[in-house]
């Protein structure tokens, strides 16, 4: 009986064993030969769930306010299109500016610093235009609201990407950036889709 007993949870662990040996060869694939794709899913599933738990807060907080399919595939595709330029610019900036030491993390994050703004516009034009908005409003809603989420992009990202600069592994960056990005998509779905929320918020308390 323990024999047989012995021999069941043996084999348990082999299965085990098995599924996880498997499963470190796809990630494997995922995260080297597959780096691309990974990364441009990594960006739509992160932009979707972000937009998704806003939604789920807008929703609580205003019981009439419908779910809206139609933004949140306009997230997710906006975070396709990003995730792929996440995907190339930090290959070039380990290219460009290679090593751990103080000097390369530095300008690093000045390069980040520096492209916040451009990447900021790419999401309000992105998701905007998606979402049938016109381009002019687009940019009226970044100019009304960019100072804000520099501000929040700097305090927020800045600390996080100093470790990710000195301690992890380039194919990993666009990954741990879209966990930490889960974060500031849920604070950018509530920028750009500020005014549609205010508004719905005069509606239900008339």
């Amino acid at each position: 009986m323990i024999l047989q007993d012995l021999c069941k949870t043996l084999n348990k662990v082999t299965m085990l064993t098995s599924v996880i040996v498997k499963l470190q060869r796809v990630g494997g694939k995922l995260f080297t030969k597959h780096l691309f794709v990974t990364n441009s899913t990594i960006g739509l599933i992160i932009m979707g769930a972000g937009d998704a738990i806003q939604q789920s807060i807008e929703h609580r907080l205003f019981e009439k306010k419908p779910f809206d399919k139609q933004r949140i595939v306009a997230m997710s595709t906006s975070g396709i299109v990003l995730g792929a330029l996440g995907h190339f610019w930090y290959g070039m900036l380990d290219r460009r500016f290679p090593g751990t030491k103080a000097a390369s993390v530095i300008k690093k994050l000045l390069a980040e610093m520096a492209l916040s703004p451009p990447f900021a516009l790419v999401m309000f034009q992105g998701v905007g235009l998606l979402e049938g908005r016109s381009q002019r409003q687009c940019f009226k809603d970044y100019k009304e609201n960019i100072l804000t989420v520099l501000m929040f992009d700097y305090s927020f990202f800045l600390p996080f990407q100093t470790l990710n600069f000195m301690f992890l592994h380039p194919r990993f960056r666009v990954g741990y950036v879209g966990t930490l990005t889960l974060i500031y998509d849920i604070f950018m779905s509530y920028i750009i889709h500020k005014e549609d929320t205010m508004g719905h918020r005069h509606i239900t308390a008339s």
